[in-house]
């Protein structure tokens, strides 16, 4: 009876600890991989798109604007890019 109390508590300690450091460990690294991407080159020139297209707006030529913005969004999902659109 008691090496079963401890075999339990024990199992509860390591199955604790394991997900604490899950919830500590998990989103840092998922931080770091979606940093990653975000430097690559789609998501520089997503954008970079997106600015171009935000500035032909400015200008009022929305036909231009419109082309330029799906060109960025298209970058944005071959890049998984943090959206900023």
């Amino acid at each position: 009876m008691f090496w079963k109390r401890l075999i339990i508590i024990f199992l509860t300690i390591i199955i604790l600890s394991c997900a604490v450091a899950a919830f500590i460990y998990i989103p840092r690294y998922l931080d770091e991989e979606q940093r990653i991407r975000d430097s690559s080159n789609f998501c520089i020139q997503y954008r970079e798109f997106l600015q171009t297209a935000e500035n032909w707006n400015k200008l009022g030529d929305t036909a231009q604007a419109n082309g330029v913005y799906n060109i960025a969004v298209d970058l944005f999902r071959k890049g998984k890019c943090t959206r900023v659109h």
